[in-house]
Parts: structure tokens; C-alpha cells; sequence
């Protein structure tokens, strides 16, 4: 009898285990954002300007209506865009979207060192695009979707090359390395001399 409760126990804790994941799965809230440049004409170069565009989707699935009350872009150089009004909501049923649009002039101060996953390190500028809000469920919006542009980093005054390379970011670590193992060295040989 004990056991039969047991395993009856054990097998509702398996099912709720299954079924309830995949029920929270499809109650979860659903928002698609996406973001892309419009012409895309990377790399860029420093002064050209980059147009954004940007996209927040109630994916035609989601059975909740979603509700935004903050959309929002940050531009390369920190700016933030504002897309709604202090007290504005964005409402949107299933199967609608809406359109934001940002522009950013390329600076040589804003550019950073990109180190993909996959691929050549590059100079880039990043920027973020952010939404947040809830839908009809009631689920938490957190939204974020960000891309990062090539930029070809001007010359310096003097012409030349841009201050760092692919060699010059190892050259720290090169000389770290060195003088660890020169470190080493006298520190062996002053143990044999004591010796």
C-alpha cells in the first residue's frame, strides 16, 4: 500500500514536471523585437550616417495583448531615444508591430574593439534597442535586441596607422608573459647560488 502511494506520488511529480513547464511555456509572454540598417552599407566609415530600423511584434501566436510602457534606443555614442512619452503605452493585440526609426552620425570616439564569437576581430559601433512592458497574461515584457556595425577607423593626425591591432592587443600580454618567466628564472637561480 505504501508503495502504491509512493510511485503514485512519484508519477504526478513527473507529469507536473512535463506538463506544467510546457504550460508556463505557452502562457509566457511573447514579443518579438528586431532591429536592422536601412541601406545596410558596411563597413562604414567615420561621418557617414547609419539608419536604424527598428520593429517591436506581437507575433500573430501570442494569445495576450501586449502593453509597452517604455521603448527605447541607445545610439553608439550613449544618447537614448526616447519612443514613448512619459505617460504613453504602446498597445499592441496579436499579429501587430510597430516602427521606430533613429539615425547616428559615425564617430572615431565611439568606436570600440568587436571581438565576435566566430570571425576577425573588427572596430565597431554597438547599439541597443529596448522595450519593456507586460502583456494580458499577466507576463513581464524585458525586451533587448542590439547590433554592432564595422566601422573603418580613420588614420590619426600623422598619418598613421590607428593605434591599435590585432598585434598591439597581444603586446601587453607578451610583455606580462616575459617578465614572468624572467622573474622565475631569477628567482631559480638565486635558490641554486643559496644552495
Amino acid at each position: 500500500m505504501k508503495k502504491t502511494v509512493l510511485y503514485s506520488v512519484i508519477a504526478l511529480a513527473l507529469v507536473l514536471g512535463l506538463i506544467l513547464p510546457m504550460a508556463v511555456s505557452v502562457m509566457a509572454s511573447e514579443s518579438l523585437p528586431s532591429k536592422h540598417r536601412e541601406p545596410d552599407e558596411e563597413p562604414y566609415d567615420v561621418g557617414d550616417t547609419i539608419y536604424y530600423v527598428m520593429n517591436i511584434t506581437n507575433p500573430s501566436t501570442n494569445s495576450a495583448t501586449n502593453t509597452y510602457t517604455r521603448i527605447w534606443d541607445t545610439l553608439p555614442n550613449g544618447a537614448v531615444i526616447e519612443f514613448l512619452g512619459l505617460a504613453e503605452t504602446l498597445v499592441l493585440s496579436p499579429g501587430e508591430s510597430a516602427a521606430f526609426n533613429a539615425s547616428y552620425v559615425v564617430r572615431a570616439v565611439d568606436l570600440e574593439w568587436i571581438v565576435p564569437p566566430i570571425g576577425e576581430p573588427y572596430w565597431g559601433v554597438r547599439n541597443v534597442f529596448q522595450a519593456e512592458g507586460y502583456d494580458s497574461i499577466p507576463e513581464d515584457i524585458d525586451d533587448q535586441v542590439e547590433d554592432v556595425a564595422e566601422v573603418i577607423p580613420p588614420p590619426p593626425v600623422g598619418g598613421e596607422a590607428f593605434p591599435i591591432s590585432k598585434l598591439s592587443v597581444l603586446v601587453p600580454w607578451i610583455a606580462l608573459g616575459a617578465a614572468i618567466i624572467a622573474g622565475a628564472a631569477m628567482f631559480v637561480r638565486r635558490r641554486k647560488a643559496r644552495s
